[in-house]
């Protein structure tokens, strides 16, 4: 299953101006959740699937799915073996997909065809997933296997373009001829929201965002302007949301203002701090919550000085030691904060969410 091209921001040197002059220029709203990808295995067409998938799936007729980077596994896998933040996907590759009506689209396009979509799990903007049900699957493009050759050019990544995917109004047929609308609404499947279509003096710049098609109360993460004439897509994020992404995750390193903040962009990922709650909590027997944070956050810092220290004893900028751990300390308890929510939402245990993906 081919990864799903980098789309650019509107100011990259990449997008050129005559995109937003587009006739058929349009705007969709771009989710906060994780990447994820599914294909059916079709044995009519085993010649069109690379070895990944062909071993992913559990004969004909299973759903293979993945992240941005991995192929995960198919729907018809053990939930248990599934890692925790993708089990409310996988329920709706179950419960909310048809496969009948997706096979008679590979007759259509004489290839099978990858689906790509947003994981709706908490990342950095919250839509209320505590307090009301949300989709599971938010589908915004497909790509026929057959096109899959024509689309990667040698270089900037920046420069590979979208030809070769179904247009707007053949990929938004296909998501609503294949989710099943009668199903919980925690394992559907959506098409993205499709925004007002823009003025003809749209200038990126200036734009005002919407609110939410998930909420009324949460303004959108950004949006995603395409353009099936010039085989092109571009996004614009909201600059409030920029911040709020930093106030949680914390810079990167090349943004970083002092030497703390780059000790911790580098060394205080995610992974880590998962590692030291799974060994809290399943090999010391703490009980998962937010609580954990007075003891994670200390230990997070000595695990980066005791696995780093000599990249640290080295490095070329001014550190206060003692200015890491309040910034350590904030990105633990978002972790927590997120596994806590992700663990909910999916009907698993908050040490399985992440599992197998850091």
């Amino acid at each position: 299953m081919k990864v799903y091209p980098k789309i650019p921001r509107y100011d990259h040197p990449v997008v050129s101006d005559s995109l937003f002059e587009a006739e058929d220029l349009t705007l969709l709203e771009k989710f906060d959740g994780s990447s994820f990808r599914f294909t059916l295995y079709d044995d009519r067409y085993a010649e069109f699937y690379p070895d990944q998938v062909e071993s992913a799936a559990d004969g004909d007729g299973s759903l293979v799915f993945g992240t941005r980077k991995a192929i995960r596994g198919c729907h018809q896998d053990n939930i248990d073996d599934i890692d925790g933040a993708l089990h409310r996907a996988v329920r709706c590759l179950r419960d909310g997909i048809d496969t009948t009506v997706l096979r008679g689209f590979h007759d259509e396009y004489e290839s099978p065809l990858v689906i790509y979509a947003e994981n709706l799990v908490y990342s950095t903007l919250d839509y209320g997933y505590t307090e009301r049900e949300l989709p599971a699957l938010v589908g915004f493009d497909v790509l026929p296997y057959a096109e899959t050759e024509t689309m990667t050019p040698p270089g900037n990544p920046y420069e590979e373009t979208f030809e070769g995917f179904l247009s707007l109004e053949a990929a938004w047929d296909l998501f609503e001829q294949i989710r099943i609308a009668d199903v919980p609404v925690g394992v559907s499947f959506v098409p993205a929201e499709i925004i007002e279509p823009p003025s003809e003096d749209f200038d990126p710049k200036s734009y005002a965002f919407p609110t939410s098609s998930l909420a009324t109360d949460v303004t959108v993460e950004g949006v995603v302007a395409r353009s099936d004439e010039h085989g092109q897509r571009t996004k614009l994020v909201r600059e409030e949301f920029e911040e709020l992404n930093r106030e949680q995750f914390g810079r990167r390193p090349e943004d970083a203002e002092t030497g703390a903040e780059y000790v911790v962009a580098c060394y205080c990922t995610p992974a880590r701090i998962r590692k030291q709650i799974r060994t809290m909590v399943l090999e010391e027997g703490r009980e998962f919550g937010l609580h954990l944070n007075d003891d994670l956050y200390p230990r997070v810092v000595e695990d980066i000085w005791a696995e780093n220290w000599p990249e640290l004893m080295n490095l070329d900028i001014a550190l206060t030691p003692a200015d890491v751990y309040p910034l350590v300390a904030q990105r633990c308890i978002t972790e927590l904060r997120k596994m806590q929510t992700n663990a909910e939402l999916n009907e698993t245990n908050p040490t399985a969410v992440w599992e197998h993906l850091s």
